[in-house]
């Protein structure tokens, strides 16, 4: 009798829907070097990475925004990371897009273009940072009065890491620009509920 496994679980077999191949572009792969290297220190980190590039010799390659690495490769990679560095817990990944938030707009590419208080804007832009990240899927947001939703579709891969990294980024962005420590989120559609698509509503905090 054949096993069922749910979308985005571990165990789920690396074929793409639809044959579709998708790749995550460099910039998210320095963002998590970034991290890694803060927390755990350089040595620590290329240790780890030269273990990567043993199976997926891309790692091995100088890796820059713009280079495509394989999901497949890439899922693998942050799976190991999560293995070596958080004990195999996969709610690091959401502190994976926390902390991606928070690095871009205090220093890095959003810093210039958002300020105090434009979390709505910055709500409505996350479609474009799928994109700046991602070859393949769908981010879309819809704004309706204090809350707005995040609907993720058509990802080839559709595994936990993709719903909890981008809706954590989402996340840890409004909570930046709104001065909150959180924001009051609700799951609606989630692979990590066997769905084949994300949605997450988030309530969006009154100006001070």
């Amino acid at each position: 009798m054949r096993k069922m496994t749910r979308p985005g679980s571990e165990t789920n077999p690396e074929r793409p829907v639809g044959g579709i191949r998708m790749d995550v572009k460099g910039v998210a792969f320095l963002a998590r070097q970034t991290m890694a290297v803060q927390a755990f220190g350089e040595p620590a980190w290329r240790a780890f990475v030269a273990e990567q590039a043993k199976r997926d010799p891309i790692f091995g390659q100088l890796i820059m925004p713009v280079s495509r690495i394989p999901a497949d490769a890439f899922l693998r990679f942050n799976e190991a990371m999560t293995q070596r560095f958080y004990g195999g817990d996969t709610k690091a990944y959401w502190q994976y897009g926390i902390k991606s938030a928070e690095y871009a707009l205090s220093q890095g590419q959003l810093k210039t273009m958002f300020g105090k208080d434009d979390f709505r804007r910055f709500a409505l832009f996350t479609p474009g940072i799928w994109k700046g990240y991602f070859t393949e899927g769908e981010l879309t947001a819809q704004l309706q009065g204090d809350t707005v939703e995040l609907r993720i579709t058509g990802v080839p891969r559709p595994h936990i890491y993709f719903e909890l990294a981008v809706m954590g980024f989402a996340s840890g962005g409004l909570a930046y620009l709104s001065g909150r420590k959180e924001i009051h989120h609700e799951v609606v559609k989630g692979f990590s509920k066997g769905d084949m698509e994300v949605l997450y509503r988030f309530t969006l905090p009154t100006p001070a």
